[in-house]
C-alpha cells in the first residue's frame, strides 16, 4: 500500500456515510413537501399549519443541537448517529400509522428534534473524527454525492405517495432508516484512518502543527463565524423556499421552472470545483466566496425591474449563482469549524453553529412571504441586505484572523489549519 493512500475499508466509508445522508435528506426534508399535500387532505387541515410545523420542528431541532453535539464529542459520532437513524425508523413508522394531526405534528416536532443526529453536522464531526488527516477532502466529497437527496427524493416520493399512499411511504422511509442504522453501527467499528503525505514529498501545511489561538480571538471568531454563518443561512433559506415564486415574479412564464432546475447542477459543478481548483485554499477563503456568491444572485434579482429585457436570462444566471453559493455553503459549515479549531469539541461546536442558524433560518421563510406579501422587490431587499450583513461579518472574521496570522491573506488562501490554545 503507498504511503498517503487511505487503506481499503476508507472508500466503502465514504460510500456507506454519502449513502446514509441521501436517505436523511431525503426522507426528512425533501419529501415533506411532496407528502404534504396528501397528509393535509387525510386530515383535513390546510398545507400552512403542516410547515409551520415543519418549522416549528427547526426551532425545536435548533435548541437541542448543542446537546447532541455535546453527546457525539462524548460517544462518538457514529454510535449518536445508529441511535438516532433508530429513532428516526421508530418516528417514522409511527408517522404513518397517526390518527390525527395532533399525533402527526406531535411526531414531526419529535423527528426535527433529532434530525441533527443523522445529517450533515453529525456526519462532519464523524469524518473529523475518522479521517482527523484528510477531513476537508472528506466532507466535500460526502456533499459532492449527497447533493443528490432532492434529484433523487423528490421523484421517488411522488412514485411512492401514487402507488402506496402517504402513510406506506413513511413505512418505506421508516425501514431506509433502519438501513441507514446498520451502516452507521458499521461506520463507528470503523478504524481511524489518518491520511499522510506521500513519502518524499514537500510537507503539506495541511498536516502542520496546529498555531495556538489566544481564547480570547477563539472567541471573536466562532461568534463571527456563527453570524456570518446564520446569516447567509437565513437568506439563503428565504429565497429558495419561494425560489418559484420568486422567478415567477419575474414574468418569464415557464422558463422560471426551468431556470429553478439549474441549481441543483451548480451545486454539484461548484463542488467538484472545491475539491480541484480549490482544494488547496483555505476553507475560510471559501466560505467567504460562498457568502459572495449568494448575495451577488440575490442581488441579481433586483436587476429585471430595471431591465425588464435582461429578465429571462438574469433568471438563470442568478439560479446559477444561488446554487453555487448554497452548494459550497454546505461544505464550509463543517470544514471552516475544523480548520479554525481543531476536531477536538467539534460536536459541541458544530451544535451551537447549528442552534443559531436554524433559530434564524426557520423564520426566514415566513418573514419572507410576511414581507412578499406587500412588496416582492422590498422582501429580496431585505434577503440581499441579510446576505450582505453575512458576507461583512465573515470579511470581519479573516481580517481579524489575518491581523492575527492565523489565516493567509485572500489572495494567497492557501491552506493553513489552526486551532485553539
Amino acid at each position: 500500500m503507498r504511503p498517503g493512500v487511505p487503506h481499503a475499508p476508507d472508500r466503502p466509508a465514504c460510500r456507506r456515510a454519502r449513502a446514509t445522508q441521501i436517505i436523511g435528506y431525503g426522507s426528512i426534508y425533501y419529501a415533506f413537501p411532496i407528502l404534504a399535500p396528501a397528509v393535509a387532505l387525510d386530515f383535513g387541515v390546510g398545507e400552512p399549519l403542516l410547515f409551520g410545523l415543519l418549522s416549528a420542528g427547526l426551532l425545536l431541532g435548533g435548541i437541542a443541537a448543542p446537546s447532541l453535539g455535546g453527546l457525539i464529542d462524548r460517544i462518538g459520532a457514529g454510535r449518536v448517529m445508529t441511535a438516532g437513524s433508530l429513532v428516526m425508523a421508530l418516528l417514522l413508522a409511527l408517522l404513518a400509522a397517526a390518527p390525527n394531526i395532533y399525533v402527526f405534528g406531535g411526531l414531526t416536532l419529535l423527528i426535527e428534534l433529532f434530525s441533527f443526529a443523522v445529517l450533515y453536522d453529525a456526519a462532519f464531526a464523524m469524518l473529523a473524527q475518522k479521517r482527523p488527516g484528510d477531513t476537508r477532502k472528506a466532507i466535500t466529497r460526502l456533499t459532492l454525492i449527497a447533493g443528490f437527496a432532492s434529484t433523487i427524493f423528490w421523484p421517488l416520493s411522488g412514485a411512492l405517495l401514487e402507488t402506496f399512499g402517504w402513510r406506506g411511504t413513511q413505512l418505506i422511509f421508516a425501514a431506509l432508516q433502519i438501513l441507514c442504522a446498520a451502516l452507521h453501527l458499521w461506520l463507528s467499528a470503523a478504524p481511524v484512518t489518518d491520511v499522510q503525505p506521500h513519502r518524499g514529498a514537500s510537507a503539506d501545511p495541511r498536516h502542520a502543527a496546529l498555531p495556538v489561538m489566544s481564547q480570547a480571538i477563539a472567541l471573536r471568531a466562532f461568534r463571527l463565524l456563527a453570524l456570518g454563518f446564520a446569516l447567509t443561512g437565513m437568506a439563503v433559506s428565504a429565497i429558495t423556499v419561494h425560489l418559484v415564486e420568486i422567478l415567477r415574479s419575474l414574468e418569464i412564464g415557464e422558463a422560471a421552472y426551468l431556470a429553478a432546475m439549474v441549481m441543483g447542477p451548480s451545486q454539484v459543478a461548484v463542488r467538484v470545483m472545491d475539491a480541484t481548483v480549490w482544494r488547496d485554499r483555505h476553507p475560510l477563503f471559501v466560505a467567504i466566496l460562498s457568502a459572495a456568491g449568494i448575495t451577488t444572485a440575490i442581488a441579481l434579482l433586483l436587476l429585471p425591474g430595471l431591465v425588464p429585457l435582461l429578465a429571462q436570462p438574469l433568471a438563470f444566471v442568478f439560479a446559477a449563482i444561488l446554487g453555487a453559493g448554497a452548494g459550497l455553503s454546505s461544505i464550509v459549515r463543517g470544514a471552516v469549524p475544523v480548520a479554525l479549531f481543531g476536531a477536538s469539541g467539534l460536536g459541541l461546536r458544530l451544535g451551537r453553529l447549528a442552534a443559531i442558524r436554524n433559530l434564524l433560518g426557520a423564520s426566514a421563510p415566513f418573514l419572507f412571504a410576511w414581507a412578499a406579501a406587500r412588496s416582492m422587490s422590498g422582501a429580496v431587499g431585505a434577503a440581499l441586505a441579510v446576505s450582505l450583513a453575512g458576507l461583512a461579518a465573515l470579511l470581519l472574521l479573516h481580517r481579524t484572523l489575518r491581523q492575527a496570522g492565523i489565516v493567509p491573506p485572500i489572495r494567497s488562501g492557501s491552506v493553513q489549519a489552526t486551532g485553539t490554545g
